[in-house]
């Protein structure tokens, strides 16, 4: 069953389309990024395959990340648009993505998982700090297509690359707690959330205080938080640390119950 959403009035832009996103979903969400959590990090994966070195033999992109992350001299912003240009000066975005259709993989038993959740009712939504353009193919190229929250890349009139357009700003790209919290405050139930990295604590954090079940994809940033932070932010039967997503299917089934 689908539910309606409330009038928009004077919101931001972002909330606006968000609605819109959830107008076409049933009652219940789980909340999905995409690099390191569906599939493998497509912006590490296409620079490490395609972009430029520097004079020492570093790839460019690995010096953006710590501008960005340990030195603080790049915003969010900033440095996923320097890697986006180098990859889009080195190779078409169409080459970009049948390079990623012979070559990503998806995480593995996440067909099954989304098969799981359609037969519950239950609606999986893609919210990603990645590129549009380059999700939506791959989605369908995999099969497990979704609604699908995301940046955009933006080109200029002569089909350069211009910027990086971002669902929220520069700084954050995608709130993705700000998203759960909407979509609970909008009556619409958070069966769950699938995240990785630290850039997915903030949906995490929101879908517990939701009442939904977080899953940490490998021993990353997210899995890392669910543990310090167990018994106080996350329960210990909220959270699950999985490779695959058969492993998780029980916890699944048991916090899903009578959708």
């Amino acid at each position: 069953m689908k539910r309606s959403t409330l009038e928009s009035g004077t919101e931001p832009a972002w909330k606006t389309s968000w609605r819109q996103v959830l107008a076409g979903c049933n009652s219940s969400l789980f909340l999905l990024d995409l690099d390191g959590t569906i599939w493998g990090d497509i912006l590490v994966v296409l620079n490490e395959q395609f972009g430029p070195v520097d004079a020492d033999g570093v790839k460019l992109w690995k010096r953006y990340d710590r501008a960005f992350k340990v030195d603080g001299t790049m915003t969010n912003g900033a440095h996923l648009e320097a890697e986006y240009r180098d990859l889009l000066e080195a190779k078409t975005l169409d080459e970009l993505i049948d390079w990623l259709k012979v070559n990503h993989l998806l995480i593995p038993g996440v067909k099954d998982f989304l098969k799981t959740l359609a037969a519950s009712g239950v609606s999986p939504v893609a919210i990603s700090n990645g590129s549009r353009q380059i999700a939506e193919p791959m989605l369908v190229h995999h099969g497990v297509q979704m609604p699908l929250v995301a940046n955009s890349l933006k080109f200029a009139d002569d089909g350069s690359f211009a910027k990086l357009e971002f669902v929220h700003n520069e700084d954050d790209g995608v709130r993705k707690g700000d998203l759960v919290t909407a979509a609970a405050e909008l009556g619409y139930r958070i069966i769950g959330c699938a995240g990785d990295s630290k850039g997915d604590i903030c949906m995490a954090e929101a879908t517990a205080k939701a009442g939904g079940l977080v899953l940490a994809c490998g021993p990353g940033g997210l899995s890392d938080w669910c543990r310090t932070n167990e018994g106080k932010l996350v329960g210990s039967n909220d959270w699950l640390e999985f490779e695959d997503y058969g492993s998780v299917a029980h916890a699944l089934q048991a916090r899903i119950g009578g959708c």
